[in-house]
């Protein structure tokens, strides 16, 4: 029984994540269509006057002409404490719904309170900043909200926030920078410096397509609430397995007595 209870955990945990997974390909599935393949604007006059060869209705932007928001954290001198507010560092810069609480670090309230900068709204792109061996950079994405991994956190000084100020172009941002373009702009820069890593002006200098334009709407609208989806999920898994952690030392110390229940 004891065993059939744990198992009943772990399945849910797997059944959500796998559920996620299903959510964020479909939604990558219907971006490559529109905005890689471009299977809407088969009948468009194509331009590489832009870094990308892109339909010539559908117009690209430098990320430094569009209104955003880009910075970074920052921890105290001495680095992260042992308990108090999140900090989020690159390492748990991974990709959508991914986040290793077992490596979580900390900050000082006083700290966090002090910060103009860094700290997680819900929604943001998160960018992994600098980190890796020498030459070799490899750009990482995540975002997080709802909650999840935490209701309050900061990022570190080696985590990028990107807001555009609106969600579901934040998200549309987070399936774009996964592609060839921005991808490799993004690797190959930051693996030129001595320690691997990217600033700024890497990010301001990629063109994204203008998130004004119809059709970049419609995803950001379509996607917005799949994000808010597996985000609640991400959240209801932490749950799931803080339940989990409690329950498993009672179980098997027979704490608590399961010998009578019927399954």
């Amino acid at each position: 029984m004891k065993i059939v209870i744990v198992t009943i955990f772990m399945a849910l945990c797997l059944l959500s994540a796998y559920g996620n997974h299903n959510l964020e390909e479909q939604a990558k599935a219907i971006f490559k269509s529109w905005f890689v393949d471009f299977e809407p604007f088969a009948d468009d006059v194509f331009t590489n006057e832009d870094p990308v060869e892109h339909p010539a209705s559908l117009s690209m932007v430098q990320i430094a002409n569009i209104e955003h928001i880009l910075e970074t954290g920052k921890r105290p001198k001495g680095g992260a404490v042992k308990s108090g507010i999140p900090s989020i560092g690159a390492e748990n810069v991974k990709k959508l719904g991914v986040f290793d609480y077992s490596s979580g670090k900390f900050i000082p309230r006083e700290f966090a309170d002090s910060m103009k900068r860094g700290k997680i709204n819900g929604y943001e792109l998160l960018i992994y900043k600098d980190g890796g061996k020498p030459g070799t950079f490899i750009p990482h994405f995540s975002m997080f909200g709802e909650g999840y991994p935490y209701e309050e956190c900061y990022i570190n000084e080696h985590v990028f926030k990107l807001d555009f100020g609106n969600k579901g172009f934040n998200a549309f941002a987070y399936f774009y920078f996964q592609t060839d373009y921005p991808y490799s702009w993004l690797a190959n820069n930051g693996g030129k410096a001595a320690i691997p890593g990217i600033n700024q002006e890497d990010i301001r200098s990629i063109f994204i397509f203008d998130p004004q334009h119809p059709k970049v709407k419609e995803f950001s609208a379509y996607v917005s609430p799949i994000f808010t989806t597996i985000m609640k999920n991400c959240l209801e898994n932490k749950k799931l397995a803080q339940l989990r952690d409690a329950l498993l030392p009672k179980l098997m110390s027979g704490e608590i007595d399961v010998s009578e229940v019927e399954v």
